[in-house]
């Protein structure tokens, strides 16, 4: 039962950073409702990141970033300490850089909303670490 409920609980925090992401009005979702403007322009395009595919040619995080976390939301409820494995990799290799780009180029006034997204990954990824150390 607690696995289920643990599944639950990472799902939930998914589906919230995707909202949050994924336009202008998720800011107000965790206190924010003045950044929707800014966000929403924020949100259109990225330049994207070196070590990623989208180096190129950018992309646009509100379709892009969305989809990782949606992925990982889905991730939540299968597997074993091989998925975990996946799941932290992911994080470190994908959702970091992502965020790493859009500390970049977002506006400072969009910081609060990358404080609590860089948080709420840095807390999974550390829950993902005791997982795996318990294997």
């Amino acid at each position: 039962m607690e696995n289920a409920v643990r599944s639950r609980q990472r799902s939930l925090r998914y589906q919230r950073l995707a909202a949050l992401h994924g336009g202008p009005l998720g800011a107000a979702l965790i206190g924010y409702p003045e950044a929707a403007g800014k966000l929403e322009s924020a949100l259109e395009y990225c330049p994207g990141h070196e070590k990623l595919p989208c180096s190129g040619c950018g992309g646009r995080p509100r379709v892009c970033f969305v989809a990782k976390l949606e992925q990982m939301e889905r991730s939540c409820s299968r597997g074993g300490i091989k998925r975990r494995l996946w799941e932290e990799r992911f994080l470190r290799e994908e959702v970091a850089y992502c965020l790493e780009a859009f500390g970049g180029y977002f506006p400072a006034s969009l910081e609060p909303i990358l404080s609590y997204t860089r948080e709420e990954v840095a807390a999974e990824r550390e829950y993902l670490r005791r997982v795996i150390a318990a294997g």
